[in-house]
């Protein structure tokens, strides 16, 4: 067969060109210490490298989040102690007013000293965290919790709670809502909590404490006093203004103001003048515990109804602070948990990157020992190449023609 000039000179300098490219392709691995530079240089490999890089991305924006929750759960713990703290401090208060030798001078400097512990408590209830969201608000993180009020404060907040995506099946709560924490103290199971003042004359029962109107509810606490055995007097103990004066009494007829309404009867016998029903509301937070214990240790003293409102006021004002620390450690048991699985969490999405990280080095790594042993070949081939190429294509009979 007859093989043209042309033909040796084209098959030499594609030999040649596939040899450079394949040096230059190794040389490119080296440098990028990859096995796979492009889709098409494995295409099954590429497609689960691919798949996996993504599912270690999603595991790294999980280990931000579990970073996140961490960080918001530990700032909550931290304020829950201090406020625990406080609970504990308004406890022992409430303990030395109920000393019998005080005065009211000493009973007014701990309410000084009780109004110092609600103004921490209501900044405690509107602290934010390290963004500057606040903390206790739900939802509405832009938007402080709880706004001071005559009668303590009003959570103006909604009832939505963060959490937190931990992992692709699990949500951590980022802590609870304000009334979760400073809330739900439960005076009674009705709407309403009524008792008659311990040193009443008559035996007077007061009964019903149902809603009337929910518009015109205050959240404020009330007393019902006789001026007479045929009259009484509302007054709203929380503002210390007289709703109603010297209404009609008859056993058993309703007694309706701001929206509430209550009964009372002669069971077993009728009031007497100055006796006195208390009437609050039957689920309180702990701004109108304190707010309401601090009016009762500034009234004085002096009559013996005042004395037994003393000692009502100092026992519901000492349970309710029992009930408030209870929800403050169910809160603080709730972080701890949280706190406890975000860790667990964290094991399991470490060691899940460790893999996702070993199976793509399996796929994508280069074998630098057989990479180096192909590039040295490839260069002495190269070079065999384009020495025989340079000796073949000086072969011409026109060299031995003298």
């Amino acid at each position: 067969m007859r093989i043209s000039t042309n033909t040796i000179y084209d098959s030499g300098s594609t030999a040649i060109s596939d040899l450079q490219s394949s040096l230059n392709k190794t040389n490119q691995q080296l440098s990028a210490n990859r096995r796979i530079l492009s889709p098409s240089d494995d295409p099954i490999a590429s497609a689960r490298a691919l798949v996996i890089s993504q599912a270690d991305a999603v595991n790294d924006q999980y280990a931000v989040n579990r970073r996140n929750g961490q960080n918001s759960l530990s700032g909550t713990e931290n304020i829950l102690s201090n406020v625990t703290t406080t609970l504990q401090s308004v406890k022992t208060l409430i303990v030395n007013a109920g000393n019998g030798s005080l005065t009211d001078a000493d009973r007014g400097y701990i309410a000084t000293q009780l109004q110092g512990n609600l103004d921490q408590m209501l900044s405690l209830a509107n602290s934010t965290d390290e963004t500057g969201n606040y903390m206790f608000s739900g939802f509405t993180n832009t938007v402080a919790p709880y706004v001071k009020t005559a009668n303590g404060a009003t959570y103006v907040g909604d009832q939505g709670q963060r959490f937190v995506q931990a992992d692709t099946s699990r949500q951590i709560a980022m802590g609870d809502i304000g009334p979760a924490i400073f809330g739900n103290i439960r005076t009674s199971n009705t709407a309403f909590a009524m008792n008659a003042n311990g040193a009443n004359i008559g035996k007077a029962a007061i009964s019903g404490g149902v809603i009337a109107n929910s518009t015109l509810l205050t959240g404020n606490n009330y007393e019902i006093k006789f001026s007479s055995a045929i009259s009484f007097d509302i007054l709203n103990k929380t503002t210390g203004q007289t709703v109603l004066a010297a209404q009609p009494y008859t056993s058993g007829n309703p007694i309706v103001f701001d929206g509430i309404q209550v009964n009372i009867t002669d069971t077993p016998t009728a009031p007497g003048i100055g006796d006195s029903f208390s009437i609050q509301p039957g689920n309180q937070d702990i701004f109108e515990t304190l707010t309401d214990l601090i009016n009762v240790l500034r009234t004085s003293t002096g009559t013996l109804a005042a004395k037994a409102n003393l000692s009502a006021g100092l026992a519901q004002a000492n349970n309710n602070v029992d009930m408030s620390l209870s929800n403050v450690i169910t809160s603080r048991t709730n972080v701890g948990s949280n706190l406890r699985e975000l860790d667990a969490l964290d094991s399991g999405g470490e060691g899940k990157g460790l893999v996702f990280k070993q199976e793509l080095s399996q796929l994508q790594d280069l074998d630098l020992v057989k990479a180096i042993t192909d590039l040295n070949q490839q260069k002495v081939t190269l070079e065999a190449a384009q020495q025989s190429f340079v000796k073949t294509s000086s072969l011409s009979l026109f060299n031995y023609i003298s």
